[in-house]
Formats: C-alpha cells, structure tokens, sequence
C-alpha cells in the first residue's frame, strides 16, 4: 500500500490523526498557524487557492507520501488541499508533535526537508512544461506522470482512474476545457489511450505517449523514481527505459 516516507511515517503514525476522505472533500490550511503537517497516506489530493477573481487555481498535485502545510502555500485566499481520488487518507499531526518530534530525531528532520525540497523540484519541472511545451505536449505530460505515479499494469496496458476532471485539467496545464477536450480526443484517435467507462484510462503504449512529450525523460526521471520508493514490486512494470 503506498505510504509516506518511513521515518517520518515511524515517527508520525502514534500522534497522527488519521482522516479518511471522499472525494471533492477539502482540509483548508490558511488558518493552521501552530506549524501542523498533514502527509498523503492514500490517494492524490489537489493544492488549491482562490485567485483574485474568484477563480480556483490548482497549485499542485499530491501524491502518497507528499507533505502539506500552510507556510509551503501562497498567501491567496481559501488555501486548501481537496481530495481529488474516491477514497483517500492524509494524516494531520499538530504543531506541537512535530516540534517534539523534529527535536528529538535529526533525521525525521531531514527526510520532512528531503521531501519537501523534492516536491519543490516537481513544481519547477511542472513550470517547464507549462512554460515550453505545447498543448498537446502538456497533456500528454500530465498523463505520463499519472501512469508512472498511479498506474496499474494489466494485459490491456497500464490504468488509472483519471483523477482530474476536464476543468481541473485545463487549470493545471494553463489551457481551456475545450482544448482539453481536443487534445485527449486526438490521443484516442492515435491509440496512445482509451477511456472504460467516465474516469478509466488504459495507457496501451507508455513509449509512444512518451514520444508524445518532449521532457518524458525528466518525468519519468522524477516520478518514476518516486514510484519505485512508494511501490517497489510494481514500478518495474511502470516505469519504461529512457528513450534514445
């Protein structure tokens, strides 16, 4: 079962408050001032803030083993992390045990910043691609680090339930619902996935999605490394060799 880190899963599991939520389901930060940290223990969950307009902008995706916490989000309004699987968990651990915690154990301090400056690396490599790819390009990223992250491996090829609607898409990569819409279409039509039934997507040829995109390398650098920490057994059928 995916998990967070070990030593910090050790350290955390005894004063941890284990929440167990439904999709859509937001934990707001912005009024977590006493330093409390909340890990993804199953699912992935959705950093979210209101902009100036009113409008919900998705800041990150969470995975399990990824660490929230208030002063690692912008200062905007209705700072919040939302469930964005049917069924997840995140554990929240007070203020207090964390500073107990971290003074007792140099390393859970090391791992809670190796994580963390972790997590900031995949915002930079997440600006690249908005920053340098095309919109085609941005989907088919998006879907590779879905496959590597939360893919499973079958005959038909490799699946996951989309945990992204087509608005949360079209926010994350910068683009319009519509494009979005597009865009997946074309893939179809090029046999690079197929969709059972409303959320299921069947990636049935990793190498040609990833030919798709001109930084899988990276991608699959960074979370197919992550894939293989959280699931050991199965990243080898996740995660393809580099391209040449």
């Amino acid at each position: 079962m995916p998990h967070v880190p070990d030593v910090i899963a050790e350290e955390f599991a005894p004063p941890a408050v284990r929440i167990a939520t439904r999709r859509y389901q937001k934990l707001v930060l912005s009024t977590e001032g006493d330093g409390t940290l909340y890990l993804v223990h199953k699912g992935v969950f959705l950093a979210r803030a209101t902009l100036p307009d009113a409008r919900q902008q998705i800041l990150n995706v969470l995975y399990p083993g990824d660490i929230a916490h208030a002063r690692a989000m912008p200062a905007l309004d209705g700072a919040a992390i939302a469930a964005a699987s049917e069924s997840g968990e995140i554990w929240r651990v007070r203020g207090a045990a964390v500073k107990t915690s971290t003074e007792t154990n140099p390393s859970l301090s090391r791992a809670i910043a190796d994580h963390f400056i972790e997590q900031a690396a995949r915002l930079a490599l997440h600006n690249a691609v908005l920053s340098g790819l095309n919109g085609d390009e941005r989907v088919a990223a998006l879907f590779i680090e879905l496959t590597l992250r939360v893919g499973q491996p079958t005959p038909a090829g490799i699946t996951f339930d989309m945990p992204l609607s087509r608005t949360d898409i079209a926010d994350h990569l910068a683009l319009n619902a519509d494009t979005v819409s597009r865009i997946v279409s074309r893939m179809r039509s090029k046999a690079l996935i197929s969709m059972v039934g409303r959320n299921r997507i069947v990636c049935r040829d990793f190498e040609a999605l990833a030919a798709e995109c001109p930084l899988a390398d990276a991608l699959t650098h960074m979370h197919g490394s992550a894939k293989r920490r959280q699931e050991t057994r199965s990243a080898p059928a996740l995660t393809p060799a580099p391209r040449s």
